[in-house]
């Protein structure tokens, strides 16, 4: 973070603590839903799944997985100010939630885009979904206008991370990215934002 910016801590996890959203695994069930009918192709039907499973899965080395996709992350988590209450050990399995759907377009438009402000911006999902948090382009009478519902993601995970493999409709194109969402810390001298992100 740069001297002099508003220090503000992420408090849209909040929003899934509360009795009014029921528990954390209906939100999550239902904001995956809602996500995927909102991609809907228009021709077929839609499918969703979920699957649980401990450890990297079949053939995989743990330590190599961990390495590959959470080794740079592992700082941040074990920060003194992340905001964890309590961080996963190495050695225990790395449980985690698979949520697939099938007969959707997946997350189209520009991966460069960091910027909407012009009145020409053409609709871009990957954009809204990746790199805003309270942020949308959907109208007052759309579900999920408050572009809040995908924090569901990192606050069903013990390490506030996710990640999201997009395979794309209109280009064919897949790309694999990943968020985690903690406090503003420091690891060593430097001072960083809640929101990382990896491509």
């Amino acid at each position: 973070m740069r001297p002099g910016e508003i220090n503000v801590d992420p408090i849209e996890g909040e929003f899934f603590t509360t009795e009014a959203i029921g528990s954390i695994t209906d939100a999550l069930v239902r904001e995956s839903i809602q996500n995927s009918l909102d991609a809907a192709q228009g021709d077929g039907p839609i499918t969703v799944s979920f699957s649980f499973s401990a450890g990297p899965g079949r053939g995989s080395d743990p330590q190599a997985v961990i390495k590959a996709y959470l080794e740079t992350l592992s700082p941040h988590l074990e920060a003194r100010h992340s905001g964890l209450p309590q961080i996963p050990s190495a050695a225990e399995n790395l449980d985690h939630i698979l949520i697939e759907d099938y007969g959707t377009r997946g997350l189209q438009g520009d991966i460069r885009q960091y910027d909407d402000l012009d009145d020409d911006v053409k609709k871009n999902d990957f954009y809204y979904f990746w790199r805003n948090i309270g942020r949308t382009r959907k109208e007052a009478t759309d579900l999920g206008r408050w572009g809040l519902g995908k924090t569901v993601f990192q606050a069903a995970s013990r390490i506030n991370a996710f990640f999201g493999l997009t395979v794309r409709r209109d280009d064919g194109r897949t790309f694999l990215m990943g968020q985690s969402v903690l406090k503003i810390h420091k690891t060593g001298n430097t001072r960083y934002a809640p929101y990382g992100a990896c491509a």
